[in-house]
């Protein structure tokens, strides 16, 4: 295995991530199944709803990441620590996770607060128009995430590891309330995401995640 240098390191950041809206997936959220573009829909005003929205998130999307990987000192009955924390991989989901695990990347990424902005300003006269743009940046903050997760696994492979699922704070018993140490140890002020009190991510459609290195059999 390659070493990881990790201690002191700073984060990677990714601005002005490139991204493409599928019609094909916007339908899928939507629970509309078999079609493949918005133009097939024989509701008209849904799908005129559905296209403005997608056209509308071009203009307000900016997707952004940081990723940081952080070296794992041990594997307790009920957490994983690294040589920044003892607080964060607290729970059974995180030692079952980590437990073979050398390395562990933390990421941060979101499309930003203007198609939030935007959403809430459409809820006071189109509720529709709004309920169509929040599907659709929904959808898109986890493509972001997935951007950043597959430079990750790049790196994973290329050193000789291989890749956990990427897992979520809030996700079984991994607690929410890690959000605002995750953060902190990503550096995730540098793409303008934060969270509350409440341990709720700010903007709403950012994602936060752990990636386990593990080692191979």
């Amino acid at each position: 295995m390659h070493t990881v240098k990790s201690r002191g390191a700073q984060p990677v950041v990714i601005r002005s991530i490139p991204f493409q809206i599928e019609e094909k997936r916007v339908l899928r959220e939507l629970r509309i199944p078999r079609l493949k573009y918005v133009k097939e829909l024989e509701e008209e005003g849904v799908a005129k709803s559905i296209k403005r929205a997608i056209d509308r998130a071009y203009t307000k999307i900016l997707g952004q990441g940081c990723y940081r990987t952080i070296n794992i000192k041990e594997t307790r009955q009920d957490r994983v620590t690294t040589e920044e924390s003892e607080n964060l991989f607290i729970g059974s989901n995180m030692v079952k996770l980590l437990s073979r695990c050398d390395h562990a990347t933390l990421l941060a990424t979101t499309i930003g607060p203007a198609l939030e902005q935007l959403i809430e300003d459409l809820k006071q006269d189109d509720v529709a128009d709004a309920y169509f743009l929040d599907v659709v940046g929904s959808w898109m903050a986890d493509y972001m995430a997935d951007r950043v997760d597959a430079i990750v696994q790049t790196e994973i492979h290329r050193a000789g590891y291989e890749r956990t699922m990427r897992y979520s704070p809030g996700y079984g018993d991994w607690d929410l309330t890690v959000q605002a140490e995750l953060l902190r140890l990503v550096g995730a002020d540098v793409i303008g995401v934060s969270c509350t009190e409440t341990s709720i991510l700010q903007p709403r459609k950012s994602v936060t995640a752990v990636i386990g290195w593990e080692r191979k059999a």
